[in-house]
């Protein structure tokens, strides 16, 4: 008995070992990782910056010049703000996290910017095609116009090509368990017919016993 018991602090310690290695390995992998991703994620916040500043500037730059609809340039400077606004906080999130509640912040900003996602889409959609002309009663500065619609509309076919792969992924899914039923019922079909003969057998033999 004291021998087993000499034994267990033994085991204790070989296991807690083990699993500090195995916790040691995951840090060092997910440290990787973070190193691997981490400038491309860096690259594509930096990315996302210049648009957003673009997106702001050219819309102050437009706000007397799209009399078709002024809330065209409004829309870019409302998104152009709010993004970059977002952006930036999620850039310093590390510093302000002790400080600030991130989350909540963050939530509100995505909130106000889908808000303005779809009226931007309605005053966008709504005036196609304006005048680029000016002194036309459809006049609408040319770069302001077309930086608010593009971007809608890559905005809108990546939303769309991402459902589309959803519903394909589920459909793949639902393809796959449907075989693999396929597959099951015909044996199940042929136990459930070989048991009522073997019962058709089994009583012949017991009337000619």
């Amino acid at each position: 008995m004291s021998e087993n018991e000499s034994q267990l602090p033994g085991r204790n310690d070989d296991g807690a070992a083990v699993t500090s290695a195995a916790s040691d390995r995951a840090k060092t992998g997910l440290a990787k990782i973070k190193e691997k991703f981490l400038p491309g994620v860096r690259i594509t916040l930096l990315i996302s910056l210049i648009f957003y500043i673009a997106m702001f500037v050219i819309g102050i730059i437009g706000v007397h010049n799209c009399p078709v609809n002024e809330n065209i340039p409004l829309f870019l400077i409302a998104t152009g703000g709010i993004g970059l606004f977002s952006k930036s906080v999620s850039f310093i999130r590390e510093k302000l996290m002790p400080h600030f509640t991130i989350q909540f912040v963050e939530s509100s900003l995505y909130t106000a910017e889908t808000v303005f996602l779809i009226f931007g889409s309605y005053w966008v959609f709504k005036v196609y095609k304006p005048s680029f002309y000016e002194g036309s009663s459809r006049y609408c500065q040319k770069t302001v116009y077309m930086f608010a619609f593009i971007y809608l509309a890559v905005l809108y076919a990546l939303l769309l090509a991402i459902l589309l792969g959803f519903f394909c992924f589920l459909g793949c899914i639902f393809f796959v368990k449907r075989t693999e039923s396929d597959n099951r019922d015909p044996e199940a079909q042929a136990h459930m017919q070989g048991g009522p003969q073997e019962n058709k057998e089994h009583g012949a033999t017991t009337e000619q016993n």
